[in-house]
Parts: structure tokens; sequence; C-alpha cells
């Protein structure tokens, strides 16, 4: 205990001379925050009744932009969101109506999020959690971590057998029913030493074991892979020693020209997105398998400073 005592308190020094205010807390602490949320549905029952265009931007920034709480502050000043693009993306009142209550529903599922963290606690006694915000967002993230707060964009992990729209391509959306993995995977990420900054890295081993640590912690909480990533596993596990063999050859290469195949690839159609999580995934899991102190061996996968070794004490070769 007082270990983790010691690791929170370092955390917490780091934020603060880092410039960072974010105060990072126990899986019974944290918060789940809503109030985006709330807003928005005043602000959209409003909207959806009024055609003039600068009518339902003024409506949009006073009663939704304007009221934001810390994580869509974040999200605005990040994804540079302004009243003019949500007033064209709330014009898919088909989608909006079709999702409203399931936003609701998450709500409602807080006992399930903190069964979740309290998990990650066990398996890992030093974790420690970020306050979850969920707000509506312009679909540029299923989650993400901004100055350690987790923000979750509540209409992106919305979709159901129910959800309709006149616009958007309803697959790239994820269904409800993953979005407390995700949670978990950004929440991983909070307790990576490099987690908040590894995507500044221009490193395929690093970015590639960061997300596929975060996917492998995850997946032993949940017992679950989030529906937009399991098409990439089914395709990783046929094609894993072929992978591997790629993978190690790409090390070598610029990072900038090979990192659209394996990371952050939506849009590639000739091969499932984010391989790498699924390769990081496995040299984690084959790690973790061949370390008899489970406990350090999630430490050493969070701790992130050396990759390499990791890949050389695991004997992972691609499942041979």
């Amino acid at each position: 205990m007082k270990n983790t005592h010691r690791y929170i308190i370092l955390i917490v020094l780091f934020a603060i001379f880092s410039g960072c205010k974010t105060i990072f807390k126990t899986s019974k602490s944290f918060k789940l925050i809503f109030e985006d949320t709330n807003n928005f549905w005043k602000m959209y029952d409003k909207v959806k009744l009024i055609e003039n265009d600068e009518n339902r931007i003024e409506i949009i920034e006073n009663d939704y932009l304007k009221k934001a709480n810390l994580g869509l502050k974040l999200l605005i000043k990040k994804d540079k969101l302004t009243a003019i693009s949500y007033s064209k993306q709330l014009k898919d009142t088909l989608f909006y109506n079709s999702i409203r209550q399931t936003t609701i529903n998450i709500q409602s599922d807080s006992v399930k999020i903190r069964n979740y963290t309290s998990q990650f606690e066990k398996l890992y006694p030093q974790a420690v959690f970020s306050d979850i915000h969920f707000v509506v967002g312009q679909f540029k993230h299923g989650g993400t971590v901004i100055k350690g707060n987790t923000i979750i964009e509540i209409q992106k992990n919305a979709k159901t057998e129910t959800t309709k729209s006149e616009f958007l391509r309803l697959d790239n959306l994820i269904d409800y029913n993953s979005f407390i993995s995700l949670i978990i995977h950004e929440q991983v990420h909070i307790n990576q030493k490099k987690g908040i900054r590894f995507y500044l890295s221009n490193n395929l081993l690093t970015n590639t074991l960061s997300e596929g640590s975060a996917d492998f912690i995850m997946f032993l909480i949940t017992k679950q892979l989030p529906s937009y990533i399991r098409k990439t596993y089914v395709y990783g596990n046929e094609h894993e020693y072929e992978l591997w063999l790629k993978f190690k050859k790409d090390l070598k290469n610029d990072y900038k020209k090979i990192r659209n195949d394996w990371l952050y690839n939506p849009n590639r159609k000739d091969i499932p997105p984010d391989l790498g999580y699924f390769i990081g995934f496995k040299i984690c899991e084959k790690y973790y398998n061949e370390s008899s102190d489970k406990i350090k061996a999630i430490e050493f996968i969070l701790n992130g400073n050396n990759y390499s070794k990791m890949i050389e004490k695991s004997h992972y070769n691609g499942g041979k």
C-alpha cells in the first residue's frame, strides 16, 4: 500500500511540474462526467426544429459550446470544433434520434465501468485513473486522452441494431457493447509511463507496443475485444507469422513511410486497420505468459522503457 501511495504521489508531482493540472485518482474516486452530453441533448431539442442556419449556429454556440465543461473544452481545442460544423452534422436527425436512448443507457453503466477499473487495480495495484468525460464530438475519436483526461465521444460509441443514419457509414461507429472495453484501453494509456505522449513518437516499436499493450491489458480485464477491431485480430491470427516477418523488417525502415501499414489507417481497403495493435498484443501476451510474476510483468509492460528487451524475453516469433 505504501508503494502504491508513493507511485500516485510521483505521478501527481510529475503532472504539477510538467504544467499539467490533472490529478490522477483511484478506481473509487475518479469521476464519470456527463454534463456535456446532457447539455448537448438540451441544445439538440431546440436545433432540430430550426431550419435557419444562423439561428442554429447561435443556439449551438450558446447552449453547447459556451457551456462546455473541461472534457468538451479540451476536445474543442484539439479538434477545432465549431458551431458551423455541428450545425451541418446535426441535420442527420435520423441518426441522433436513433442513438439518444443509448447515450442515456450509457450513464447507467457507471457501476460496470467501476467494476472493471477495480479489476485493473487488482491486476496492477499501482494503477491510477483519470476522470472520464462523455461528450458529443464530431466522430474524430472513439476515445482519446488529452492532458491526462479520458474523453469519450458518446455518439460514436452508441451503435445498436436500431441505429440509422442519412449520411454516416455505420461500420465506422463503435458498438454500444464495446464502449467499456474502449474506456479500459484509454485508462491503460493513463498508466503507461509514456502513455500520455507516446503518440508523438516516430517509432514503430514504441507505438505498436503502446497500443498493443493497452489492448492486451484491456482484454485481460474485460475478456473481450471491441467490435471495431475484431476483424483485425481475425486477420492477424490467420497471417501472424508473415506479419511478424514484415514487422521485423519495418523496424529498420523510416516510420513515416511504413506507418500506414500498421497504425491509424482506417481508410486502408486491402488490409484491416491497426495491425500494429495485433502484433503489440501478441508480444505482450507471450511476455506475460512466460513471466512467473504476473504483477511485475504488467509493471514492466506499462513501464515501456525497453520494448526491445520485452521482445527478447518473450521469445515471441510470430506464433511459431
